[in-house]
């Protein structure tokens, strides 16, 4: 079944002359729509899903109704000598429904390249929940400049969908008014893309099973306050505050409780390498992190005897154990540090003091980046 637009101009007693198109109207619930599933549903496969016209269909074609607000023309039969030009052989400021689609198709995607770039120069983060208000913004401001540009034309050139024709052609497979073996190829068809649709937003949209895994790391801060994974202190003066920061990034596609258990191993030489003969436990923490999320936790670390110490970092993702060590930690990190002669500490219960306060944490997105490949920080 064709589609026409309907061009006949009709008593202006019975058509408004300032009736909002329904087609605006319907892109405009359409993109409110989407953005609400959006951020309602957290399922990967369904976001996908609403975020692809959002993305790839409603922004060219409302900038296609800004351009073309008039009614699809039909090829000039009279201009059929070959040396008449193109717009002697159509009105160029016309398309018709299949041109309008596949332009707006087109132009959406031109169109993202460019918002990339609008958000790159702005002082915003492109991924920090500003892409889908931007486009829902756009396309409903877009809507209302496409209305007006239609309404200043005369009623009878502006483009309307043709509902009728539409809803026929959509009914007939189960209006009875199609023959029966191309009623059930079209049904066939129908279903055949609806799956194809959610098969490929699954695929896109829902990870690939094995990529699960957790990073753990402890950063220093370099002189101009980045964070970094090397100048780990060699030396440490007794008394001497040093500044530490543990960083563990959630990648295991759900949320996730960690704790993090911090111990110091007093190191001697006994000629055949370097052994532990003092394990304590200076501190720990809990936190809990949604995939895709990464803390950064301060530690300040203070040595109150000489000597050379390994200061271990464990994580667990659920209660540790009463033994804790490398055998049964989910990830593991560790640096040696020498402690020298310094300041007399206050208090010297223990060979290291460690201050924790997890109000200092902060969270971010984490890149999705390999795991570490081992547990040693140094």
């Amino acid at each position: 079944m064709t589609l026409r637009e309907s061009t006949d101009p009709q008593p202006a007693s019975k058509q408004p002359t300032r009736k909002v198109p329904l087609d605006m109207i319907g892109v405009c619930l359409a993109a409110l729509g989407s953005a609400v599933v959006y951020y309602a549903v957290s399922l990967p496969a369904i976001r996908f899903l609403v975020a692809v016209p959002l993305v790839f269909f409603l922004p060219g074609y409302v900038l296609v109704s800004i351009l073309f607000p008039r009614a699809g023309g039909s090829p000039n039969t009279a201009a059929t000598d070959d040396t008449q030009s193109l717009s002697a052989a159509r009105d160029l400021g016309r398309v018709t429904i299949p041109e309008r689609l596949a332009l707006s198709f087109g132009l959406s995607v031109a169109l993202m390249p460019l918002l990339a770039l609008l958000l790159e120069a702005l002082p915003v983060e492109a991924f920090s929940g500003i892409i889908v208000p931007l486009l829902v913004g756009g396309i409903v401001g877009g809507a209302g400049v496409g209305t007006v540009r239609r309404q200043q034309l005369p009623v009878e050139e502006r483009f309307q969908l043709p509902t009728a024709a539409i809803s026929a052609a959509v009914l007939a497979p189960v209006s009875g008014s199609m023959p029966r073996a191309e009623r059930v190829v079209t049904l066939a068809l129908a279903v055949t893309i609806v799956l194809a649709v959610v098969s490929v937003g699954y695929v896109f949209a829902v990870p690939q099973s094995g990529e699960q895994y957790t990073d753990l790391r402890v950063l220093t801060e370099s002189s101009d306050g980045e964070l970094t994974f090397s100048n780990y202190p060699d030396e440490i003066a007794v008394g001497e505050e040093t500044e530490l920061v543990v960083g563990v990034d959630n990648h295991e596609q759900t949320t996730q409780a960690y704790t993090v258990v911090v111990t110091v191993d007093q190191l001697i030489d006994d000629g055949d390498g370097v052994t532990p003969i003092d394990s304590t436990e200076i501190d720990r923490f809990s936190t809990t992190l949604d995939d895709g999320e990464r803390l950064h936790q301060p530690q300040t670390v203070t040595p109150e005897t000489t000597g050379e110490y390994r200061l271990n970092y464990y994580l667990y993702t659920d209660e540790p154990p009463e033994t804790v060590d490398s055998e049964t930690a989910y990830r593991h990190v560790h640096f040696t540090v020498s402690v020298i002669s310094g300041a007399e500490p206050d208090d010297t219960e223990g060979a290291f003091g460690s201050s924790i306060d997890t109000d200092d944490g902060t969270t971010e997105l984490a890149a999705r980046q390999p795991p570490a490949g081992g547990d040693q920080a140094r």
